[in-house]
């Protein structure tokens, strides 16, 4: 049987997918094909490398500090999340907390990180061939929040976060062959999107990135469809949803230091269930 997990990510909500992959690393779960969009590419990329509680440290310490995300930062380099500051000062070899590159190339199971062209406004699918140590922007553009951020450049194409143009890969996930998949939301499981807060940020990159900013104000849509699929794939069975009880007062962009720590509790609490499915 091939197994899946999907992490949707959600900013600082993700906390929510830090404790229930901790959860998993502390019951000695594993997947073969792993998925990765926002916040949620960060989390899977130390759950591969083995690294119990290293997305609790950057959630509830690192975060707190003005060069991870902080209005100085939009201003001084107009981007409000510092990723290079997480992906890269932090997370590289000789960073505070080295995200463990060669536990996570080894590990047998597959990495997909989901980000959007920002030209194209379509998804684009970066794998562990695009990862190279102490250089992790495939993880950067997954997570770029349109107008939070300036677009992640690789290889001469910018990039926004996946979660604009495939927000729940579940399709992709099955289509890729697994048998059983977990996936990991960061709303409690009747949550419907609502277009209205894309509307202004679609608004802001239409003229430089018309095709990203459609697939920003269609994000709603394809996220409420692709939540029906999830629940389909559910009742037949084949899918498990892990949905947290309540935000805690979260947002992507928006935090309290209890709020994370009550979120990622949320998420770690729920890891019996996982197990059950897979058995």
């Amino acid at each position: 049987m091939v197994t899946g997990i999907i992490d949707v990510g959600g900013g600082y909500r993700d906390i929510f997918g830090a404790g229930v992959l901790d959860g998993l690393l502390h019951d000695e779960i594993s997947f073969d094909r792993c998925y990765g969009i926002s916040a949620g590419s960060g989390n899977i990329s130390s759950f591969l490398s083995g690294q119990y509680k290293r997305n609790y440290r950057f959630y509830v310490e690192y975060a707190f500090r003005h060069r991870y995300a902080s209005m100085r930062n939009l201003v001084r380099t107009h981007n409000f999340v510092g990723l290079d500051y997480a992906y890269g000062t932090l997370s590289n070899s000789n960073g505070e907390y080295p995200l463990d590159f060669d536990a996570m190339m080894t590990n047998p199971a597959t990495f997909t990180i989901v980000a959007t062209n920002a030209i194209t406004g379509e998804p684009r699918y970066f794998d562990k061939s695009d990862l190279h140590k102490d250089d992790y922007s495939p993880i950067m553009a997954s997570s770029c929040v349109p107008v939070a951020n300036r677009p992640v450049v690789i290889d001469k194409v910018p990039y926004f976060d996946g979660g604009l143009a495939d927000p729940i890969p579940v399709q992709r996930a099955f289509d890729d062959g697994c048998d059983k998949v977990v996936l990991i939301v960061t709303h409690p499981r009747d949550f419907v999107r609502d277009p209205k807060k894309d509307v202004a940020p679609a608004r802001v990159i239409q003229r430089k990135y018309p095709f990203a900013a459609q697939s920003l104000r269609d994000r709603a849509q394809t996220y409420n469809d692709e939540m029906a699929v999830a629940e389909k794939y559910a009742a037949q069975g084949k899918l498990l949803i892990i949905a947290p009880d309540d935000t805690f007062g979260l947002s992507t962009l928006s935090k309290t230091r209890q709020g994370l720590i009550d979120m990622y509790h949320n998420g770690f609490d729920k890891t019996d269930s996982i197990a059950q499915f897979l058995a």
